[in-house]
């Protein structure tokens, strides 16, 4: 009998495993394409290896990584936000314009411009949810209004952050800060997308809103608390993003919204809505990076770093679509 019993046992842990091992396909496969740019990378460049290189690979790319997740949100509704960009540079210009070399003004700047981030949100929000809007039409819109505001703000790329601040955020405790804060931020990221109410329900959303609100899910609210935490996550991009490049400049976001579209997706994300990997999105974000940063390292013109994303972008939008018939 007891022997039975073991052998029931081996049985559903072995297709457990199974299971377990169909459902992280996407997310290994990601992960092993990294490992192979990281060997590539080392193999094509001996600056590659070095470690102020896989430094500055890390902290160049921590603002995308914040972003990614902001439109991850979105994604997994089965919308896609296409004012992360604008929200990156209203903020930039924004907290550059208004920062100063006074530690007592620091704090209440970042308070402003996470503000400015969940402000820009719910007005994504309102659009979709009263306005019965698609989320990229709505987005579109805000887009186009916010990024002529990061103009007027500053017309032209310039000011900086104190140099103190900056050096802290992306090298602090010699380095040892901006790790920590993407070990944290990651975290909180999985524990609400995969552990709370607010992260099932937005999965609900995206796998079927009809069945989400039969369920008893408040859809509404729901999605506009998605987009604010959307704005909120896009301004926090903002942040590290100015931190690394230590300036303003009013067109700075426009190149995330479409890199943000990109690691969601190969990170695991149906643009359907209903699936995403929080992890995945580790792996992807820094596939981008690894791409560009090698196309430098190589001297290959940065034109050929849009045709990549392109190349990836479209490969990733073919799997997600033959996922999504699945």
């Amino acid at each position: 009998m007891n022997k039975e019993r073991k052998a029931t046992w081996l049985l559903a842990t072995r297709e457990n495993r199974k299971l377990l091992l169909k459902r992280k396909t996407d997310v290994i496969l990601v992960f092993a394409f990294l490992i192979a740019m990281a060997i590539f990378g080392a193999v094509s460049s001996e600056v590659f290896v070095k470690q102020r290189n896989l430094f500055n690979i890390f902290t160049s790319n921590i603002g995308l990584l914040v972003v990614t997740y902001a439109q991850l949100i979105i994604i997994c509704m089965g919308g896609i936000d296409l004012s992360v960009g604008s929200i990156i540079s209203v903020v930039n210009v924004t907290l550059i314009t208004l920062i100063t070399d006074n530690p007592a003004n620091w704090a209440m700047t970042f308070l402003i411009c996470l503000a400015i981030g969940a402000v820009i949100g719910l007005v994504n929000g309102l659009f979709v949810v009263k306005g019965n809007i698609q989320a990229i039409i709505a987005t579109l819109a805000t887009q186009t209004f916010f990024g002529g505001v990061a103009l007027l703000i500053m017309d032209i790329p310039g000011g900086t952050m104190p140099s103190v601040l900056s050096r802290f955020l992306s090298k602090g405790w010699d380095y040892r800060f901006p790790l920590l804060f993407v070990i944290v931020f990651i975290a909180v990221i999985w524990f609400i997308i995969n552990r709370t109410r607010f992260g099932r329900s937005i999965l609900a959303i995206g796998g079927g809103e009809q069945a989400a609100r039969a369920t008893g899910i408040p859809v509404e609210r729901v999605k506009l608390l998605a987009f604010v935490l959307s704005g909120v996550l896009s301004a926090l991009a903002a942040i590290c993003i100015t931190a690394y490049t230590t300036s303003g400049n009013p067109l700075v976001g426009e190149v995330f919204t479409q890199r943000s579209i990109t690691t969601a997706v190969v990170g695991g994300a149906l643009l359907a809505g209903g699936k995403c990997s929080v992890i995945g999105c580790v792996a992807a974000v820094f596939i981008m990076g690894i791409i560009n940063n090698l196309l430098n390292l190589l001297g290959i013109t940065a034109y050929y770093q849009y045709v990549f994303q392109g190349l990836i972008l479209l490969a990733a939008l073919a799997v997600s679509a033959i996922r999504s018939r699945r």
